[in-house]
């Protein structure tokens, strides 16, 4: 019979390296801000000291993917947003204002203005084809009435050098000015 062998599984953080990683992106973002998805509990990392690694690194803007993810991380009072929009049963926790929805179908901006919601972020589709309303939506007046704290777009081919991406960000730029978004 072999030996039994009880070697206890670690996973030990870099946390100067994940906020030198972060540096190093916020860098290459130039004007545009660069914020940091958290979702998964930090994508297995702990969410909650990722965040506070991050966010004594600098950054601003935080994303988790569900209201469940946003309530475990309301204690520390970060600037959060919530990936998966709003639910009609995620309302309650989308009103007490722990975190922003990323409003993404036309039915969530609905839902949010018949709410009297506050602040939200809106995703818009712009070639991804998965989330987001459309831009001619938008050009139309949907977004009218909503206090948007930052209109984004998810590139399609962001890790690949495409000819998708300028595509993409040459169709989002049409919308500046559209809006009232604080930023895009």
């Amino acid at each position: 019979m072999r030996a039994r062998v009880t070697a206890p599984l670690r996973l030990r953080i870099d946390t100067a390296a994940l906020a030198d990683n972060w540096r190093t992106l916020d860098r290459m973002s130039g004007s545009a801000a660069c914020g940091a998805a958290i979702k998964a509990n930090g994508y297995g990392l702990g969410a909650t000291d990722v965040a506070r690694h991050l966010t004594a690194a600098g950054c601003r803007d935080l994303f988790v993917a569900t209201w469940d993810e946003a309530e475990r991380l309301a204690p520390l009072r970060l600037p959060l947003s919530v990936l998966h929009g709003v639910r009609e049963e995620d309302m309650p926790a989308a009103l007490s204002g722990i975190a922003r929805p990323v409003l993404n179908t036309d039915q969530q901006v609905a839902r949010w203005k018949a709410a009297g919601g506050g602040g939200c972020d809106v995703m818009v589709d712009t070639g991804m084809n998965r989330l987001g309303v459309s831009p001619e939506a938008v050009r139309a007046g949907l977004l009218d009435g909503l206090h948007i704290e930052t209109l984004m777009s998810h590139l399609a081919c962001a890790d690949e050098d495409s000819a998708m991406n300028e595509r993409q960000r040459a169709l989002f730029a049409t919308l500046q000015g559209v809006t009232g978004a604080r930023r895009m």
